[in-house]
């Protein structure tokens, strides 16, 4: 009966000391909708300093229309975390080698990488309604009076004559390959 009463008593205890903060928690709710705080949605950016610059990266059938990314099994940053990969890797081949390639073709190479990876992936039917498969580079730039400019240029173009069809399924990666 001894240990019942005990905790009872603890329990009563927590309970009323639940009740002495519920007024700090109340306000703190008030003010935060005065101050026009509703987190998680809230009024003020988690990051404040962006970049003048940046871009992103997008796929096109053979008449220049684009592609639904989820088409390949992918999302559009992966699309380009996988370019700005195979690209840096190309950048540093080339270092090595004393820098006999242009910018310009290392990144066509990396971008015709990626599309015959991602190649694989399209059944034949639908190889045969895009014809063939471009990436697509946009850079977004920011001016001093706040203007946003893109720029789009077409990295790489590739045809699917010699690229196996190789379904992709969710669970399983894709087999490595040297560059």
């Amino acid at each position: 009966m001894h240990l019942l009463l005990e905790g009872g008593a603890r329990w009563v205890h927590q309970g009323l000391g639940r009740l002495r903060a519920w007024p700090w928690f109340v306000a703190s709710i008030v003010l935060g909708f005065l101050i026009k705080e509703n987190f998680p949605f809230s009024h003020w950016p988690m990051y404040s300093n962006f970049g003048r610059e940046s871009g992103y990266v997008y796929l096109v059938n053979g008449r220049g229309e684009p592609l639904a990314i989820a088409t390949f099994f992918e999302t559009a940053p992966r699309l380009r975390r996988q370019f700005e990969r195979e690209w840096k890797a190309g950048l540093k081949r080339n270092r090595q080698n004393e820098g006999t390639i242009s910018n310009a073709e290392i990144e066509r190479e990396a971008a015709t990488h990626l599309l015959q990876r991602l190649a694989r992936r399209l059944s034949p039917e639908n190889r045969a309604a895009v014809g063939s498969l471009g990436l697509v580079r946009a850079r977004l730039k920011m001016d001093e009076k706040r203007s946003i400019t893109v720029s789009e240029r077409t990295v790489a173009m590739i045809g699917f004559d010699g690229i196996p069809f190789a379904p992709f399924s969710h669970g399983a990666t894709e087999p490595k390959e040297s560059l």
